[in-house]
């Protein structure tokens, strides 16, 4: 169909203006001037509209090189340019779906790159650095990303490793070490060193794997047990030989016997109090370990505890108190709460020789909170940062004098920590002590 006002229908009207001139003999020649006229006028309008819609097609097919958004060509008249034009778009379009395939293929790399905890780089045949994660410029301490074309000796800085890409590469087969990295933060290593092969010949996957903290549990572990085989070892050597005494004739010393058998007894408690302890604090610090959330006043559970440590402060000397206020219900652990109480405590009343002991709780925006203070000999500055540890004493000797397991304050700070709060301390030598420790007043599960 034509196209009112096109080329197309003025040459159908010049053609039929000429043949009704040609009706006449004398109007044929200037029937056959017209129509030639026309046709030749209809053929430089085609053309020149075929040429703007080539330059348009050009120049549109220039801007979707360029990735320009929005840019669509002409496809009408659905000639064989208005054909090309359809043809540009679908292989644009095409184009343009694998382009966002890629890019959505890049960043979920760079994203599990990103989250790998292990440090991981790609070292191309002429040592340079393809590709790195933010990991193992944290664990190198180095400033990340490499800048382009950066060498991996240059990155790394530590000659070990370049040895072990080395190797890998000259033998075709993983090699792995354990290296020691004299970094801002030193730490121990293990390297795996792969070659790719493929695609890359003499790429390697250099893996970088961070093994302190797993070194850090190990020495934990190791002085946990001898820790614990030293507090056994007294009370047990104890135990055998006032047992041996008794059996070799000192049952029939009545002036002694007696001194033999609380001794055997002291030695027992302390060793029911270890075990107690350290079983408690295997359970609190057991993956998945969850507070028995129940809601309860925190101060009738400190008055309970004062009340159930009153004998040993009295047998001290010791004013042992509960400052009054308002009660302040909790939702947490009664158990795990009260056991935190009744350690602060224990630790006030055994290391004050004079003085009082008070307790005091309250709440604040959200937050409740219990304070120990005592008027004992305090505790200097430089051992403040470290008794919460296990088994940490500011005096071994005299801890052990006094029946310390040196394990409470441990269980304290993780029965706290167990219900998303913290514990802290104020302390001067001289100048007594004060703990408190804050929880939430409606703790969570997940804490």
């Amino acid at each position: 169909m034509l196209r009112a006002g096109g080329p197309g229908a003025v040459a159908v009207l010049a053609v039929l203006a000429g043949l009704a001139l040609a009706r006449t003999s004398a109007g044929a020649a200037t029937a056959a001037f017209v129509i030639a006229a026309i046709a030749g006028l209809y053929a430089l309008i085609a053309a020149i509209a075929q040429a703007r819609r080539l330059r348009e097609l050009e120049a549109a097919a220039h801007r979707l090189a360029a990735d320009e958004p929005g840019v669509r060509a002409r496809e009408l008249p659905a000639d064989a340019i208005g054909r090309i034009a359809r043809v540009l778009h679908r292989i644009t379009d095409d184009r343009r779906a694998r382009l966002e395939l890629l890019a959505r293929d890049r960043d979920e790399r760079e994203r599990m790159l990103a989250h790998i905890h292990d440090g991981v780089a790609l070292v191309d045949h002429r040592g340079g650095v393809v590709r790195a994660n933010a990991r193992l410029g944290e664990l190198l301490g180095v400033p990340f990303p490499p800048h382009e074309s950066a060498a991996f000796p240059s990155f790394a800085r530590t000659a070990a490793f370049d040895d072990l890409i080395e190797n890998a590469r000259a033998h075709g087969r993983p090699e792995e070490a354990e290296l020691r990295l004299w970094t801002p933060a030193p730490r121990l290593v293990h390297a795996r060193a792969v070659a790719l092969g493929g695609l890359r010949p003499g790429a390697v996957l250099l893996v970088v794997r961070d093994l302190s903290e797993s070194e850090a549990l190990s020495r934990m572990r190791q002085d946990f047990v001898a820790n614990v085989s030293h507090d056994l070892r007294t009370p047990l050597t104890s135990l055998r030989g006032y047992a041996e005494t008794l059996l070799e004739g000192g049952l029939d010393d009545v002036e002694h016997r007696e001194g033999f058998v609380r001794v055997i007894r002291d030695s027992a408690v302390r060793l029911e109090a270890l075990v107690e302890d350290v079983l408690s604090l295997a359970e609190l610090e057991r993956p998945g370990a969850r507070p028995r959330l129940e809601t309860f006043d925190l101060r009738a559970s400190a008055d309970r505890q004062v009340a159930s440590m009153l004998p040993a402060a009295e047998r001290k000397g010791l004013r042992l108190e509960l400052v009054p206020g308002d009660e302040v219900r909790v939702s947490a652990d009664r158990a795990r709460i009260e056991q935190v109480i009744a350690n602060l405590l224990d630790n006030a009343i055994k290391y004050s020789e004079r003085g009082e002991v008070k307790v005091r709780v309250g709440a604040d925006e959200g937050w409740a909170w219990c304070e120990v203070a005592d008027t004992g000999e305090g505790i200097p500055s430089e051992h403040q940062p470290r008794i919460f540890e296990r088994f940490y004493r500011v005096d071994p000797a005299r801890s052990r004098e006094k029946g310390g397991t040196g394990l409470g304050l441990s269980i304290v700070k993780h029965a706290v920590a167990l219900h998303g709060g913290e514990v802290s301390v104020e302390s001067a030598p001289g100048s007594g002590s004060r703990f408190t420790f804050r929880i939430p007043i409606r703790a969570s599960e997940e804490a």
